[in-house]
């Protein structure tokens, strides 16, 4: 009994001062692809869960979670962390999955000025709105913000018709759109402005070198899986066909080598971001969101680790 007993205290201590390294995934339909890894067994080296994307961002902030995925918008505005943070890869670029809906009665964008616009204003939904903004002579201090979470944001501005406008992303988004209400634009109008990445604590990496690699070779190999495909599908109460027309949504990159050819790109992107988040717009009354903007000395290129 006592040698039983021993061995059971070995293992409690070992599983303490070894815990399994979390891997947090959210609701993008590029990122769901985890849901069929899962399924498939092909996470079984982490503590894996499915988290509000909100969520997800605080504790990898916080430093407790080992790797996740995040926009590059999001990579940036959460700087300082409190560990060191690598990108590991990206996963794609949004190519119509994030959308702008309006009022019937907003008939052009110049109509929006002084108008109520919904969003989750400390997510993507911010640096895409000003990037429609921007492209047609606006700012987003030409706007009234309505902070809401993502997945209610197109319920409230169903709800409330002072609310002229909502943002969001797919599949949340469409729930926005009804008789009342249309498209005024999607990321394909932008492209290479919103990208999706695999992030990582630097330590875990270093670490945990084997665990690294294995999980990019099966991510990669997992968005082009048709099982794993169709049991995301299935764990989301979605047919395959739909799950599909989602990720069609996204410019995703199948291999690392296609991703890896992005870097250019990525960099490019990233010093706009970095411009952006140094002053934050009169319009932002959010407290989160306005500590995201500040004046930050970051290289974009040291901090990738493909």
């Amino acid at each position: 009994m006592k040698t039983i007993l021993c061995t059971i205290l070995l293992f409690l201590n070992a599983s303490t001062i070894n815990p399994e390294p979390k891997l947090f995934s959210s609701d993008w339909p590029v990122w769901n692809i985890t849901e069929g890894m899962h399924q498939e067994r092909r996470l079984d080296h982490f503590d894996y869960r499915m988290k509000n994307y909100e969520v997800t961002l605080k504790w990898f902030k916080a430093g407790n979670v080992d790797v996740t995925f995040m926009t590059l918008y999001d990579f940036i505005s959460i700087h300082p962390t409190k560990h060191p943070v690598v990108i590991l890869g990206i996963t794609d670029y949004s190519n119509g999955g994030d959308k702008i809906i309006l009022r019937n009665n907003i008939k052009k964008p110049s109509d929006l000025k002084g108008k109520k616009i919904a969003l989750a204003n400390n997510t993507i939904s911010l640096w895409f709105l000003h990037n429609y903004l921007d492209k047609h002579g606006m700012s987003l201090n030409d706007v009234i913000l309505i902070n809401q979470k993502p997945s209610l944001s197109p319920l409230l501005f169903k709800e409330d018709h002072s609310i002229s406008a909502v943002v969001g992303w797919n599949p949340n988004i469409d729930n926005a759109l009804d008789d009342s209400a249309y498209i005024a634009s999607t990321s394909a109008d932008f492209p290479r402005k919103i990208y999706d990445l695999i992030v990582a604590k630097k330590s875990f990496v270093t670490n945990n070198p084997d665990i690294t690699e294995k999980f990019l070779t099966n991510y990669y190999a997992s968005i082009q899986s048709q099982s794993v495909i169709d049991k995301t599908a299935s764990t989301l109460s979605v047919s395959s066909l739909e799950y599909q027309s989602w990720l069609q949504d996204a410019k995703i990159f199948p291999s690392r080598s296609m991703a890896n050819n992005e870097k250019k790109h990525l960099y490019k992107s990233a010093n706009k971001i970095i411009n952006f988040l140094t002053i934050a717009p009169d319009s932002i009354h959010h407290p989160e969101t306005k500590k995201r903007f500040n004046e930050r000395i970051l290289d974009v290129k040291n901090m990738v680790n493909f």
